[in-house]
């Protein structure tokens, strides 16, 4: 019977202060881009260059989405900004 070796003996373990700055610097608006591809290059582990590639691609597919919704409904969004700022002027 030949024993299997545990892939996960040697890696070692992220700590929660890790986690928590990486989750931390994640929303910040396009320095999460450079952060995740940076992750990717110099991981030390598997697990957080797998989440950077994961977030790198979701990060990706949002802006990829938030800009096809700018050009299809740009015309409504300039309606509804005026709407919005001709309500809000003070009447005279």
């Amino acid at each position: 019977m030949s024993k299997k070796k545990n892939k996960t003996a040697n890696v070692p373990d992220i700590s929660v202060f890790n986690w928590f700055i990486t989750l931390l610097i994640s929303v910040i608006p396009g320095v999460n881009i450079l952060f995740f591809i940076f992750s990717i290059s110099f991981a030390r582990t598997a697990t957080k260059r797998h989440f950077a590639v994961a977030a790198l691609i979701l990060s990706l597919l949002l802006i990829a989405a938030a800009a096809i919704m700018l050009w299809f409904f740009s015309d409504s969004i300039v309606k509804w900004a005026n709407s919005v700022l001709s309500e809000a002027a003070p009447q005279a």
